[in-house]
């Protein structure tokens, strides 16, 4: 994490510490207090309460650089984004927004997602920028990120996993382990008529017909995602 070292930055650190005891989670104030090593070793970099200018020297260093990291926005909440957050998100310059007043098993979910290689963007706020495409084109680090993002030929993601909401994605997971609907329905104290209604919505937006199509799929996004990443 590069955040603001307050209070709820700590206490998110030793949550996702507890959540994946096999990564070492990592909080600096700055891009510039992260070390080489780490730099070379990161999966993932979650970014809270940051001045523009550091937002921006941290999508510059890991677009160009030789490893691709994954980037998320940990937010307050997506009602009123701002300018330069809503540019992140439209040109997918980054991976995900996490807002904080997600679920905390919805958070850890999607952080887990994030990690793996995929996107976290919550479909209401998909929803808001589908609807209001409009950008302020006087908002200077937006037209530079885009700028970034042209010269990093970086490619935009089919839309499948972006589509998904944070529950789809829970139950996405639990189908690619094989879980049954039943069992699916008790782990996320659903109805399991719950459950089947969410898959027939997976199976629509992954354009898919059943669990296996659906499962290949999404390992096969993950295997394309890694391979863009090496190429980069």
């Amino acid at each position: 994490m590069i955040a603001d070292q307050d209070l709820l930055s700590e206490c998110l650190a030793v949550i996702l510490s507890n959540k994946f005891p096999a990564h070492e989670v990592v909080v600096r104030p700055s891009l510039a207090e992260v070390t080489e090593e780490e730099l070379n070793d990161i999966k993932l970099v979650l970014l809270y309460r940051l001045p523009v200018e550091e937002i921006q020297a941290v999508v510059q260093r890991f677009h160009r650089g030789k490893n691709r990291a994954a980037m998320a926005m940990v937010v307050e909440g997506t009602e009123k984004l701002e300018g330069y957050f809503r540019r992140l998100a439209e040109t997918r310059i980054i991976d995900g927004i996490l807002p904080l007043n997600l679920r905390l098993d919805v958070f850890l979910a999607a952080t887990d997602l994030l990690a793996k290689g995929g996107e976290h963007f919550p479909s209401a706020l998909l929803q808001r920028l589908s609807n209001d495409p409009a950008a302020d084109e006087s908002d200077s680090l937006g037209s530079e990120l885009v700028s970034v993002a042209r010269t990093s030929n970086l490619a935009l993601p089919s839309g499948d996993m972006a589509a998904l909401t944070t529950r789809e994605v829970q139950i996405l997971d639990l189908l690619c382990e094989g879980t049954q609907n039943k069992i699916i329905a008790d782990k996320l104290h659903l109805s399991e008529n719950t459950v089947k209604v969410h898959i027939r919505n997976i199976y629509k937006k992954m354009h898919v017909r059943n669990r296996t199509e659906a499962a290949s799929r999404f390992f096969n996004n993950d295997r394309a995602m890694q391979a863009g990443k090496r190429r980069n």
